[in-house]
């Protein structure tokens, strides 16, 4: 998975792909070898699909008929890839892949069972469903977390401001305590002063006059919709605070402890514009695209992207045109659209019938997409054609997602963790033992062609 890279990743984690796996140790404190390190991860692996498995059966639990669908295609195929790729069956290509017992019988069973351990992981996690009351109680304590926040700040370091120094024969630079007690005064001086601005503008100006050492700078950052989670604790409070309001500035000092407590150090200042706050009560949406994809292209040679002539847009638009008058003048309803998106669309969501879920304001989508998605007067059942930079797309809206974006937050975190307890728990109920593995390759090298 780590393509033309893997072999500096493992190196990074001490593994040598020219030397055999048991003659390598790969922790240190019990001397176990990369050998045993694989065995046991499998072992997990393998401890994983058989309960996931084990669970699926018990709950009837049947593996969506697509994904069996290419279970069996992979199957068809491999034995034709195997004698492609010089081998006189699937059979003794998967022994040379996995070992002496391997057979497409042995194979398949190994896929489906992982394909079922899967499918059923994810089908759990999707029906854990919270009513409003469920929510309420599990956001209480942690009201911030779900709210963004739009602010500027600057922060200064009391370094910026130092001067004077004695340099040593290394050409390492000490200071005084009475320069360094110097420098924090005119980093105070200079964070309330920048503190003093009434608007963004003024407090752009401030900041590019800030005189500060030469090897350093003050600049101002801003941020848009940024969850209470990803802001630094220094800044979160403030900007949390129930009486903030637009246009609120404030120089905070970023201060350490001595370690027992007894004297505080601030090592820099934060200022902080606040422009303003959203509880994420925001409506998201659901909708299903059918992509017709501009066809050809040429690669620009400056910006080495691929550019289409108004030729090729306008065949993209003709075609989309078209399939849409055929949904017009057939049933036109959200099930003939979906038979449409599986026959026409160019997106890989086409399987699944072009279908997205939950776009919201923070969605990372194309502009075009997400502000039609988004449109406050979509009704369920809009259809309309509009381009982005992929082609055109029949857009087909499907309604209001049944949470809003702050609850959507709340419950997929609520997911996550009953997620975790029980597949935790789950595997506490099972035994994973290793047995024989004599018949495993444990001096293997994995690039023997060094």
């Amino acid at each position: 998975q780590y393509n033309n890279y893997y072999e500096l990743y493992f190196e990074t984690m001490g593994l040598d792909l020219h030397a055999p796996l048991d003659e390598q140790v790969q922790d240190k404190e019990t001397g176990a070898t990369w050998a045993n390190y694989f065995v046991n991860a499998a072992l997990e692996s393998a401890k994983s699909d058989f309960t996931m498995e084990k669970l699926a059966n018990e709950a009837g639990f049947q593996l969506p008929e697509d994904e069996a669908a290419n279970i069996d295609t992979y199957f068809t195929n491999l034995d034709v890839n195997a004698k492609l790729s010089g081998y006189s069956s699937a059979n003794a290509y998967l022994r040379m892949v996995y070992g002496s017992g391997a057979d497409t019988e042995s194979y398949k069973e190994h896929l489906t069972r992982i394909a079922i351990a899967d499918a059923f992981y994810a089908d759990h996690m999707d029906n854990l469903k919270y009513d409003d009351a469920a929510i309420r109680e599990y956001e209480k304590d942690q009201i911030n977390n779900y709210n963004s926040y739009d602010y500027s700040y600057s922060y200064l370091s009391y370094t910026d401001f130092q001067q004077g120094g004695t340099e040593n024969e290394n050409g390492t630079v000490t200071y005084s305590e009475e320069e360094q007690a110097a420098a924090r005064e005119a980093l105070k001086q200079a964070a309330e002063e920048m503190a003093t601005a009434t608007n963004l503008d003024e407090l752009k100006e401030k900041a590019e006059a800030v005189k500060v050492n030469e090897d350093s700078q003050v600049a101002v950052n801003t941020q848009t919709r940024t969850l209470h989670t990803s802001i630094n604790a220094t800044l979160a409070d403030w900007l949390a605070s129930a009486e903030r309001k637009e246009g609120d500035i404030a120089a905070i000092p970023n201060a350490t402890t001595s370690t027992d407590g007894q004297e505080s150090v601030v090592n820099g200042y934060y200022v902080v514009y606040f422009t303003g706050r959203s509880d994420n009560k925001l409506p998201m949406s659901d909708v299903r695209h059918l992509l017709v994809s501009f066809q050809g292209g040429t690669t620009d040679p400056e910006t080495e992207e691929l550019v289409y002539s108004e030729e090729e847009k306008n065949a993209a638009k003709t075609t989309a045109d078209d399939l849409l008058a055929q949904w017009k003048e057939g049933e036109a309803t959200e099930e003939s659209f979906i038979a449409l998106i599986k026959e026409h669309s160019d997106d890989t969501t086409a399987a699944d019938g072009g279908l997205f879920e939950n776009i919201n304001i923070d969605s990372q989508y194309v502009p075009n997409f997400l502000n039609w998605s988004l449109d406050a007067g979509r009704k369920a059942g809009d259809i309309e054609i509009i381009e982005t930079e992929y082609g055109y797309h029949i857009m087909y809206y499907v309604g209001a997602s049944e949470l809003n974006y702050r609850d959507h937050m709340i419950s997929s975190e609520m997911q996550i963790e009953d997620q975790e307890k029980w597949y935790e728990a789950a595997l506490e109920t099972v035994t994973a033992e290793k047995l024989d593995v004599s018949r495993l390759k444990l001096d293997m090298i994995i690039s023997p062609n060094a």
